[in-house]
């Protein structure tokens, strides 16, 4: 280890200050631990990576016939976000979530994202049930059972899943959010829910746990040789993510790498392998962005610059510009020419694209790592796929289309209110000074911007309309990043 350090205060209300023994909360980061102590059960031949998640969980709907415990880890089972739904339902920020709540949220899905195994798309349900169908199988808690496998064996003598929020953790570093200039408020733990997140731990235990990735022995390397293999879809392609890691090319070099962000909590783990060298940085206060300050610290570190690219005649970036819709997902992708440069606009992000081969662009200075591949279609190229900051993977059919951006013709059709049993979620239509406003529990959720049809943009959803055999607007389907296809029907008028 080159240097080990702590900045800041790890408890503003106690001004206690950072040191080597804080226990930082990991979030999503969380994931690579739960991905090792299943691995080790299946070396230990307690359960195979092919065996059915209903093997394990018998009272999970039929839905979730087709999913195997190899899709939770691969994040390819198609099961929907629970936070995300947690989201919809209009919880507060300071709600807590037990188990009981989240499998119920599981259990009303009355579909699923995607066929199991067609798509890399996050989801913290898969590892959220990877904690629970452990535990029937080893007759104990997970956080029991990941400190007897996992912790204990390899000195993490200062990591624990955590799951009672009322619970003490000694030496905790608190989460903090900004509220004004130099002012911030206590952002901690609410949820009680272990798997895909729920780790303390220290920057001294990390960096243990990174020599045991790098030299890993016995049971433990055939586990880090499976969480290091990039999981393979239907189709054939690989996505960037293997077990519990993030497998992706940067700058040069392939980094291993896991994110995590829950309420006042960042962290991120990064390694890269073939040059030694890993940075750790784990915070408790959410306006910093943990992933790129260990990215900027590899940088300095290593000397890593952005691949010059490869330049592409105009003639050939302008077969590639146009408006393009996923009519999945109902995200917009718009690419431009500019000068010798094309121009993305991909859900709100605006970025420029530099260009790998003649049909691969991945962003550049961008806020999200967004890479894309384009096909020959005649005069035309079309996008063939999409990878959006390893948070999904998929082949993509995305349509050109020409955007109205006009009002819509008799706009209180769409009024209403409109609910939805999957996301226990009420939310109301109607008009305001001419714009169609949507609320959620008297809280304004945002205005319904016209797309194409009776597809609508509301803030970071997208929303498509479902008409009757009479033409009459029904329901709708809302769309957001982790969660697809969510009906939400009209009540009647009382």
């Amino acid at each position: 280890m080159v240097l080990e350090r702590g900045y800041g205060m790890a408890d503003l209300e106690h001004a206690v200050p950072i040191a080597s023994n804080s226990k930082f909360y990991l979030g999503s980061t969380s994931k690579e631990f739960t991905a090792m102590t299943v691995l080790v059960l299946a070396q230990q031949g307690r359960l195979q990576l092919d065996d059915p998640l209903r093997k394990y969980i018998p009272t999970l709907p039929s839905l979730l016939r087709a999913v195997t415990v190899r899709h939770l880890l691969e994040h390819s089972s198609g099961i929907r976000d629970y936070v995300g739904l947690w989201t919809l339902s209009g919880a507060g920020d300071d709600t807590p979530l037990n188990d009981r709540q989240v499998m119920d949220m599981i259990e009303r899905q009355k579909s699923l994202n995607f066929t199991p195994g067609d798509e890399f798309l996050y989801s913290n349900s898969g590892y959220f049930l990877l904690a629970q169908l452990m535990r029937p199988m080893m007759m104990r808690p997970f956080p029991d059972l990941a400190r007897l496998l996992v912790f204990d064996p390899l000195g993490l003598n200062a990591t624990q899943f955590h799951v009672d929020r009322f619970g003490l953790v000694a030496h905790r570093a608190v989460g903090h959010s900004p509220v004004a200039r130099g002012r911030y408020r206590l952002n901690t733990q609410t949820i009680e829910v272990a798997g895909d997140g729920g780790l303390f731990t220290t920057l001294t235990d990390v960096f243990q746990w990174l020599r045991v990735l790098e030299n890993p022995e016995g049971v433990y390397a055939a586990a880090v040789a499976q969480m290091r293999t990039k999981a393979k879809l239907n189709s054939g392609d690989l996505s960037e993510y293997g077990r519990g890691l993030m497998l992706k090319p940067y700058k040069g070099v392939e980094i291993v790498s896991h994110v995590g962000g829950f309420r006042g909590y960042r962290s991120e783990i990064l390694w890269i392998p073939a040059r030694k060298f890993a940075v750790a940085c784990l915070c408790n206060t959410s306006d910093i962005d943990a992933g790129r300050m260990a990215r900027l610290v590899a940088d300095i570190w290593l000397g890593l610059k952005d691949p010059a690219g490869i330049k592409v005649p105009v003639k050939d970036l302008e077969r590639k510009s146009g408006v393009f819709l996923d009519p999945a997902s109902g995200d917009v992708l718009q690419i431009s020419v500019q000068g010798e440069q094309l121009l993305a606009d991909y859900t709100g992000f605006q970025f420029q694209l530099r260009a790998e081969t003649p049909l691969r662009f991945r962003s550049l200075n961008a806020p999200i790592d967004f890479e894309i591949e384009f096909r020959n279609a005649g005069a035309r190229d079309e996008p063939r796929f999409l990878r959006v900051e390893s948070e999904a993977h998929k082949p993509v059919r995305m349509e050109r289309v020409t955007l109205n951006p006009m009002p819509p013709a008799k706009p209180e059709q769409f009024t209403g209110e409109f609910h939805s049993d999957e996301a226990q979620s009420l939310m109301r239509i109607h008009m305001v000074e001419g714009r169609l406003q949507v609320d959620q529990n008297d809280q304004l959720v945002g205005n319904l911007e016209p797309l194409v049809g009776d597809r609508f943009k509301l803030a970071n959803l997208n929303v498509e309309f479902v008409r009757g055999d009479g033409g009459q607007v029904t329901a709708f389907r809302l769309n957001t990043g982790r969660l697809r296809g969510l009906l939400f029907t009209r009540r009647a008028a009382p």
